[in-house]
């Protein structure tokens, strides 16, 4: 009877175990899951639609993506005389690897006008003045839900205001697709959709 019981508790650790292995690995995805969306919504992206993106949005996102997540690896001082398109400037190469890391899509770089917050391409680098980019009021996304089906991966929750997390203005549903960057698993936006209170 002792054996019995003695693999009957053997049996239910080993079950609590693996349960609480999968439950922190499914955290650690839903935690990734709002940092992936964060990428859009820090920078004022709360309506994406894959189909109707244009090459503009797609720099714009580059571009503000990495003034705010990589400034030191991207972000360099403009050597140029006068500098006339602004002391900022950020390779080409920096935002075509952002938009494929996070929208799996070409982008074909050229100078950006058709924003309040303009950039000029030079054949190589991009010139602008990086302080205007930047935005007061910031939100990141927390993912509440998860489901996928056919390959799409739906992701709901709510924005909240990092400075003061219980400031949640709106709700946002996305959609996204398995996608391999430099190897590892991630996702590539497919649409995101914000409804503010």
């Amino acid at each position: 009877m002792k054996h019995k019981i003695s693999l009957f508790l053997l049996v239910l650790t080993l079950a609590l175990a693996v349960l609480t292995v999968n439950a922190a690995k499914k955290n650690d995805e839903i935690q990734r899951m709002g940092i992936f969306i964060s990428n859009f919504t820090e920078i004022g992206m709360f309506d994406i639609d894959i189909d109707d993106i244009d090459n503009a949005e797609l720099i714009r996102f580059g571009i503000a993506h990495n003034i705010i997540n990589n400034p030191k690896s991207t972000l360099k001082k403009c050597t140029l005389r006068g500098c006339k398109y602004g002391p900022s400037l950020m390779a080409g190469s920096a935002v075509t690897a952002s938009v494929k890391r996070y929208f799996d899509l070409p982008v074909k770089n050229k100078s950006l006008t058709e924003y309040a917050n303009e950039a000029e391409y030079d054949g190589d680098n991009y010139h602008f003045d990086a302080v205007e980019w930047r935005d007061d009021t910031v939100y990141y996304a927390e993912v509440q839900n998860v489901s996928r089906e056919r390959g799409i991966i739906t992701m709901t929750g709510e924005l909240y205001n990092p400075k003061k997390k219980s400031e949640r203005p709106a709700s946002f549903t996305a959609t996204a697709k398995p996608h391999k960057w430099n190897g590892k698993d991630t996702w590539a936006i497919l649409s995101l959709n914000v409804e503010w209170y």
